[in-house]
C-alpha cells in the first residue's frame, strides 16, 4: 500500500485482549463516526469511557460473529468482481502527524492507495438501503 502510516502494533500474535488495549491508545474509523453521532452502535460517552478503561465489556453479537467470519469471503468476491488483488495487513496504522489517529483495516488493495472495508448485512436490513442510505 503506497502510504505514509506509520504501523502502531503488529497485530499477528496478539490476542483480542491485547488488541482492544491497544485501541486504547488513539481514534479509529469506528470511534471517530461515534464520536461524530453518526455510528448508531456507540456514543461519544461509551468511546470516553472506553479510553479511560470503564466501558462496559463489548458482547460479540452472533451478527458480528458472522461479519468477522464472513470478511475473506467479502475479500474474495471483491477480488472476484474488480480483478484487484488484496491482502491482510495484520497492523494497526497510525498517522504520521496526528499520531491519536489509528486505522485498523480489513485489507490493502495490492498496488493502490487504498483500502477496502469488509461488510456485510442481514437481509432484514435492507428498508435501510430501499433509498440508498
Amino acid at each position: 500500500m503506497n502510504t505514509n502510516a506509520k504501523v502502531f502494533a503488529d497485530t499477528r500474535n496478539m490476542s483480542r485482549e491485547e488488541w482492544l488495549e491497544q485501541r486504547k491508545h488513539g481514534i479509529g474509523g469506528s470511534e471517530a463516526s461515534a464520536l461524530m453521532g453518526q455510528n448508531p452502535y456507540s456514543s461519544p460517552l461509551r468511546v470516553y469511557m472506553d479510553k479511560i478503561g470503564k466501558g462496559e465489556d463489548k458482547v460479540t453479537t452472533e451478527a458480528m460473529r458472522q461479519g468477522t467470519d464472513l470478511e475473506a469471503y467479502v475479500a474474495e468476491r471483491f477480488t472476484e468482481e474488480t480483478g484487484m488483488k488484496v491482502r491482510k495487513v495484520n497492523k494497526i496504522l497510525q498517522h504520521p502527524e496526528y499520531p491519536w489517529m489509528l486505522a485498523n483495516i480489513d485489507r490493502e488493495v495490492v498496488g493502490l492507495n487504498a483500502g477496502l472495508e469488509c461488510k456485510t448485512t442481514s437481509p432484514f436490513s435492507k428498508f435501510k438501503f430501499d433509498d440508498g442510505e
